[in-house]
């Protein structure tokens, strides 16, 4: 899952670094996502939601304010701000419900609906232009999704459905960022983007509290800090390399997705999913390529880039 804002740098001889930052990042933050899952097998959800955002704000933070000084800790109160920040936590929240009843393999690949939603959301409120090639790759990314979510209804569970909600919040959180102030560090914003997420699951998770275990706490620390570095190497990889040359990488999320699914799990998605996921990445890959001959710069979702 790739979150945070991102400045890019058009630097070719950082490009294989940029290039190795971001594989290496995406091979680190499954790893958070399958604690989270083996988490929820104990804990409540909003539990494990919880320390995930917690967790990861008090390390974000912490950098933060090393690097930028205590002022940077108070977020501006903004109404795009608080916004953005929600639909993050919406996006990992229904996610992390997706992971608890699917395979991550399969959740991943329904969370990678989100460069085809922000297509789509970009050419309604951002009025940006998208070629019939980028339509066509649209569709069949949609088709691609719909193959992993089982051609029949013969296996349906309606974790499908909050896959791909996740991805759609996730798609509204990044057409978000692009009306964000641009003097806000990288790492600050990611900061801030986690506090909304914060504030409501510290208020929900009340009357659900379990008190956990030992080694329950060191995973629930561990799901923040592992998301938080890995956001951090996200940022990194993009300071170096233009995010359209890294955007097709990010699928190399799935690789250790399904490592991990496996070991701990033992969890081996069937056929449709594979023939599913390959579709998506192919079309994800033209979206991305298609909208590089018109000049767009992109983020890792194949989208023109944020403001920050």
């Amino acid at each position: 899952m790739l979150h945070g804002n991102i400045k890019t740098a058009n630097r070719p001889s950082g490009e294989a670094l940029g290039i190795l930052t971001i594989v290496a990042a995406l091979q680190v933050l499954p790893f958070s996502d399958i604690m989270a899952k083996y988490l929820s097998l104990s804990l409540p959800l909003i539990q494990v939601v919880w320390g995930r955002f917690f967790f990861h704000c008090i390390a974000t933070g912490a950098y933060s304010a090393m690097v930028h000084g205590p002022s940077v800790l108070k977020p501006p109160l903004s109404i795009m701000l608080l916004s953005r920040s929600a639909a993050l936590f919406a996006a990992v929240g229904l996610f992390y419900v997706t992971i608890h009843y699917l395979p991550l393999t399969t959740s991943l690949t329904l969370w990678f609906i989100e460069p085809f939603i922000l297509t789509l959301m970009a050419a309604v409120f951002l009025k940006e232009k998208v070629s019939p090639l980028q339509w066509l790759a649209v569709l069949l990314g949609f088709v691609g999704i719909l193959v992993a979510m089982r051609p029949t209804l013969v296996d349906w569970h309606w974790a499908y459905l909050t896959g791909v909600l996740a991805g759609i919040f996730y798609a509204l959180f990044l057409l978000l960022t692009h009306f964000i102030d641009t003097k806000t560090p990288a790492v600050v914003s990611v900061y801030h983007t986690g506090l909304a997420g914060c504030v409501i699951a510290s208020l929900a998770v009340v009357p659900h509290w379990i008190n956990p275990l030992p080694a329950q706490w060191l995973l629930l620390i561990a799901t923040g800090i592992v998301a938080a570095l890995a956001h951090l190497l996200i940022i990194k990889s993009f300071e170096g390399a233009r995010a359209s040359i890294i955007a097709p990488y990010t699928y190399t999320e799935i690789i250790m997705g399904a490592v991990l699914g496996y070991l701990v799990f033992a969890d081996m998605p069937d056929v449709w999913v594979f023939v599913g996921l390959a579709i998506v990445i192919a079309s994800g890959i033209a979206l991305v390529r298609s909208k590089q001959h018109v000049g767009i710069d992109q983020d890792a979702t194949g989208r023109a880039k944020p403001s920050t």
